[in-house]
């Protein structure tokens, strides 16, 4: 892959080979990106992102809870920016060169992004095994863990289940 392709790219070759794949009859693979967000490896499903970029310039909104970083002008259009590690184990993210924006794809909701601490790359849940062990409910992750060749555990995060969350789409103060 050239190094020049954007995950956008990437994402559109992956979705028209997956698009072929299905006419002829396979069953398309599970494509993930392996994410920390807080103390946690995250599975990010790759049909409900568009797009990771690098940290760039969050102002900052007035009486809105702390995880709710503010917006971000991308390409000239604002998303809200939020950090996911607040909600999920109430740990900040740390703004490094490591730190990543995850765009949250249309087919989920508009406009939405938030904060990883760093990317690990790209997973498949086939080379992973399910782990026996399940995690409390949370705004953002499914119960259901699972353990790379590493034995590392790695946690299912649920997009349209954040989006969804009455905590989530209300990050003002009341």
């Amino acid at each position: 892959m050239d190094k020049r392709t954007t995950l956008r790219d990437y994402q559109t070759n992956i979705l028209a080979r997956l698009e072929n794949a299905k006419k002829a009859g396979a069953e398309p693979p599970a494509g993930y990106l392996g994410v920390v967000i807080g103390s946690k490896n995250v599975l990010i499903n790759l049909q409900e992102i568009s797009e990771t970029l690098p940290m760039m310039t969050i102002q900052r909104v007035p009486l809105v809870k702390p995880w709710f970083l503010g917006v971000a002008n991308v390409r000239g259009v604002l998303y809200a920016i939020n950090d996911l590690g607040q909600l999920i184990d109430n740990t900040h993210t740390a703004i490094s060169s490591n730190a990543r924006l995850v765009m949250v794809s249309e087919s989920v909701t508009s406009n939405v992004a938030f904060v990883v601490d760093k990317m690990i790359g790209l997973r498949k849940l086939d080379e992973m095994t399910i782990s026996k062990q399940a995690v409390e409910e949370s705004v953002c992750l499914k119960t259901q863990t699972y353990e790379d060749a590493d034995r590392q555990t790695w946690h299912m995060l649920d997009c349209d289940k954040l989006v969804r969350s009455k905590e989530f789409v209300t990050p003002y103060e009341i």
